[in-house]
C-alpha cells in the first residue's frame, strides 16, 4: 500500500508568493510544485520547460505530457492539473499531500476523488520566507532605493508648482490646468515603469481624502492642507517589494497638521529605537501608540467613524507587500532577517491623515533602515 506524503503547490509564480519562493521564475499559468524527499519538483507544460530548466531554482523539472497522458487514460479528458498531479504523485507511490491553506478547493476535491488525500497546512506554508536571505535582502533595498527616488521625484514636482489664488496647485508642465492627484500619480508610476519596478494603487490622497489610510486619493490637490504619498512599487526582476509613506503640505501647514507631523514622526522615532531581534512586536506597536496619545490624539470612534491610530504599526515585506511578521497587538516577535515597515499614522476626518513609513531590516542589535528618506513636512 502507497503511504508516502508530499508536498503539493498548484498555482502560477505570477500571483502566487510560494510559488514564486520556491522556483525563482514568474510563470503566468498555473502548473505543479511538488516537494519529495529529494527536493522540489516542477511539472511544466512544453511552453515553459526549457526556461524552467535553465532559470529556476527547482531541483527537477519535468516536462508535464506523460503523466497528462496517463491521467487523460485513467481519468479522462476533463482531468487537468489535478489529473495530471494525481498521475505524478501516484509514479511516486504518495498518497497523501500537504498543501497550501489557499489551495484551489476544486482541484482538491478532485485529488481526492483519485486517491490522494489532501490536508491544508496549519501555518505559512514557507514559515523561512519571513527571515530574508542576503539575496533577498539586496532586492528589498533595491526596490526601497527605486521607490524612494520615485517619492523624491513627486516632491519635486509638487516644489514646482505654484499656488493660485483659489487655493490650487499649478504646475508648468500641465499648462493651465490644475493639478490633480491623478496627475501626479501618473508621474510616480511612469517613472517606476520606466525604471523596472510596478507600481501598484499608489495613494495620493490629499486633505479629508487621506483620512481613510487606504483611499488612493483623487480630485484636485490643495495647498496647505496634508497630502499623504505611499508608493509601493513591485520589481519586476524578482517580485520584490518597495513601500514608504510620507506625508507633506505644498505651502504652509496649519498647526494642527504640524502637531499631527510631529506626533506621527516621534512615534515612528520610538518604535524604531525600539526594533531589535527577540523583541515584541506587540511591545513596539504598544509603545508608538501611547507615544502618540501622550501628544494628546486620542484613538476611538466619532460619529460612526474611526480616529486616531487605528491600524497596526507594520507588517512583514518581500514577496508580497504584506505578509508575516505584523507589528500590532498581536505579540509576534521580531526577529534578524525580518524586513518589516514601520509606519505610524493619526486620521481625522475634518482635518485628513499624516502618515509617515519607513521598511528596516532587523538586527541582532537593532535595524538598518532602507528607506533613508527625509521627513519634513511643508514643500515651499
Amino acid at each position: 500500500m502507497r503511504s508516502h506524503h508530499a508536498r503539493l503547490m498548484i498555482a502560477d509564480s505570477e500571483h502566487d508568493a510560494d510559488m514564486l519562493y520556491a522556483s525563482g521564475i514568474f510563470v503566468p499559468d498555473p502548473w505543479i510544485a511538488v516537494e519529495l524527499a529529494d527536493g522540489w519538483h516542477g511539472l511544466f507544460s512544453p511552453l515553459e520547460v526549457d526556461r524552467a530548466r535553465q532559470q529556476s531554482r527547482l531541483d527537477h523539472v519535468w516536462l508535464d505530457r506523460d503523466w497528462r497522458a496517463r491521467a487523460v487514460a485513467r481519468h479522462g479528458e476533463a482531468s487537468g492539473l489535478a489529473g495530471v498531479a494525481a498521475a505524478f504523485l501516484c509514479d511516486h507511490d504518495i498518497n497523501a499531500v500537504e498543501v497550501p491553506d489557499h489551495f484551489p478547493l476544486g482541484i482538491a476535491c478532485q485529488l481526492q476523488q483519485y486517491g490522494i488525500a489532501v490536508t491544508p497546512c496549519r501555518g505559512r506554508f514557507f514559515p523561512q520566507r519571513a527571515r530574508k536571505r542576503e539575496d533577498e535582502i539586496a532586492e528589498l533595498a533595491a526596490a526601497e532605493k527605486l521607490t524612494a527616488r520615485a517619492m523624491k521625484r513627486a516632491l519635486t514636482l509638487l516644489g514646482e508648482c505654484t499656488i493660485g489664488d483659489d487655493g490650487r496647485l499649478y504646475h508648468p508642465d500641465f499648462g493651465a490646468r490644475r493639478l490633480r492627484a491623478q496627475d501626479l500619480r501618473a508621474v510616480i508610476e511612469q517613472w517606476l515603469i520606466g525604471h523596472g519596478a510596478v507600481p501598484s494603487h499608489t495613494i495620493v490622497a490629499c486633505g479629508r481624502q487621506g483620512a481613510d489610510p487606504h483611499n488612493e486619493g483623487g480630485g484636485l490637490l490643495h495647498a496647505h492642507r496634508p497630502i499623504i504619498i505611499d508608493i509601493f512599487p513591485r520589481l519586476t526582476r524578482s517580485g520584490y517589494w518597495g513601500d514608504m509613506t510620507r506625508t507633506v503640505v505644498k505651502g504652509k501647514a496649519s498647526p494642527q497638521v504640524a502637531a499631527m507631523h510631529k506626533a506621527v514622526a516621534d512615534a515612528q522615532r520610538r518604535g524604531l529605537e525600539m526594533i531589535h531581534h527577540g523583541v515584541s512586536g506587540g511591545a513596539v506597536h504598544q509603545a508608538v501608540a501611547d507615544t502618540l496619545a501622550a501628544h494628546g490624539f486620542a484613538t476611538g470612534t466619532r460619529r460612526g467613524k474611526q480616529v486616531g491610530f487605528f491600524h497596526g504599526t507594520g507588517h512583514g515585506v518581500g514577496l508580497e507587500v504584506h505578509e508575516a511578521p505584523r507589528i500590532s497587538v498581536r505579540d509576534n516577535r521580531l526577529l534578524a532577517g525580518h524586513v518589516v515597515t514601520v509606519e505610524p499614522g493619526l486620521y481625522y476626518p475634518a482635518v485628513g491623515g499624516v502618515r509617515i513609513e519607513d521598511m528596516v531590516v532587523v538586527t541582532d542589535d537593532g535595524c538598518r533602515n532602507l528607506t533613508n528618506f527625509h521627513r519634513r513636512l511643508e514643500i515651499p
